[in-house]
């Protein structure tokens, strides 16, 4: 089923945020933080697909993500230093895990690579053991707020990005992406990044996002109050769609 979801989030120390603790959770792969003085070893068996993505000038061993870590933590030196941006984003459970990597590989390409930006990607698997149709494949993005050059990252931080334009322009690529999958392989399925508004989709409510916790429970069969919320609203949305075509036939009946 499609589904659109794209957020961006910026990793600053002074939320208390890491980039390489970050970059443990999404990759599973255990990771030293030279800034902090810890080692993350958080393990994961849900990640389909991960890769470090390079500009042509970047230095070889930044596609070591211990080292490219180690590079991205020593380039800042304040305390409340922003590090790099976060993007999370649903992918088409419809689709091949082939078709999920080019969507990210050409989403990066476009936004980041040809900027000078590098990224860390990895699709985790998002796993409905009762149900793998409802699957929810999804990625996490990290990107530096440095531009890389010959010798490392940058002396100067990428400041542009930082335009709230930024933030409609990655959102619009991010249903481009995915439309083209879906053209490329013959489905008749289309995203979208405007609102229900803009679509003109008045009638229907947006559903809620459940967290990993609350997904966690649903799937032992509790039922929680976001659980309880989101079938009250895919009912509420399925009830506007069939109740047009049910007022039809009852015209059509009438008319008889």
């Amino acid at each position: 089923m499609a589904n659109y979801h794209l957020e961006v989030q910026v990793i600053s120390r002074g939320k208390g945020r890491s980039v390489t603790r970050l970059a443990n959770y999404i990759s599973g792969k255990r990771l030293c933080d030279p800034y902090q003085s810890t080692t993350y070893y958080k393990q994961r068996k849900d990640v389909l697909y991960y890769n470090i993505f390079q500009p042509a000038n970047a230095p070889p061993a930044f596609h070591d993500l211990q080292h490219l870590c180690n590079a991205i933590e020593e380039a800042e030196h304040r305390y409340d230093a922003r590090t790099a941006r976060e993007f999370k984003g649903s992918l088409p459970n419809e689709l091949p895990r082939q078709e999920l990597i080019q969507i990210i590989s050409e989403f990066i390409e476009t936004n980041f690579l040809s900027q000078g930006l590098c990224a860390i990607a990895a699709i985790h698997e998002g796993r409905n053991y009762q149900d793998p149709s409802r699957n929810n494949p999804h990625v996490h993005i990290i990107v530096p707020t440095r531009t890389v050059e010959l010798d490392g990252f940058s002396k100067r931080k990428d400041r542009e990005h930082n335009k709230r334009k930024y933030i409609d322009i990655w959102r619009e690529q991010w249903a481009l992406v995915q439309n083209l999958a879906y053209e490329r392989n013959g489905l008749d399925v289309r995203v979208s990044h405007e609102s229900l508004f803009v679509q003109g989709r008045y009638g229907r409510e947006p559903v809620n996002h459940l967290s990993l916790v609350n997904w966690q429970k649903e799937q032992r069969g509790e039922i929680t109050p976001a659980g309880a919320r989101r079938r009250e609203l895919e009912a509420q949305n399925k009830a506007r769609i069939l109740r047009p075509q049910i007022d039809l036939e009852i015209d059509h009946m009438l008319r008889r």
